[in-house]
């Protein structure tokens, strides 16, 4: 399985995937990884993919 985060501040409508500082869509391939990350964001959820 691999996992995406979306920044969902602001609502769905606004929804976004979290990028790396070059602007590459993070990918990880734990969840609990994903969930760690998701935790820095204002709304992060980790969506499996």
């Amino acid at each position: 399985m691999s996992y995406l985060i979306l920044e969902l501040h602001g609502g769905p409508e606004c929804a976004a995937i979290c990028t790396d500082p070059d602007g590459n869509n993070l990918v990880f391939d734990d969840y609990a990884e994903a969930e760690k990350e998701a935790a820095d964001c204002q709304d992060g959820r980790v969506i499996e993919i």
